[in-house]
């Protein structure tokens, strides 16, 4: 577990900016809907411009023929509606890397 502050709006008015949180890590199972700190290899966020983020994590995925899964779709979403999801590219899977969950808002 690591407390961090997390810096922004997009997820107003659930994490206020500036607010303290603790995370636990590893995240297991599900990461479906949940508040997920998450390192951006290839892009930044585009509201604090660092590789680092806390959104809720949205994916689909599909089946291969193998009985694998795959992620079609993975959207970074935030709780402010005038901020715009984090499209992370699916064609490399290690484009992002989920760090943490959100467990409780400090304070």
């Amino acid at each position: 577990m690591f407390v961090a502050q997390v810096v922004g709006k997009s997820m107003e008015p659930i994490i206020p900016d500036g607010a303290y949180c603790l995370f636990g890590s590893p995240v297991e199972g599900t990461r479906q809907g949940r508040t997920v700190v998450v390192l951006l290899r290839d892009t930044a966020d585009p509201e604090t411009v660092q590789r680092f983020t806390v959104k809720r994590y949205e994916s689909e995925k599909a089946a291969s023929e193998d009985g694998t899964w795959r992620h079609v779709n993975v959207l970074l979403k935030p709780v402010n509606l005038d901020f715009e999801p984090i499209v992370p590219t699916c064609e490399d899977e290690g484009s992002i890397k989920v760090v943490a969950e959100m467990l409780e808002i400090l304070g």
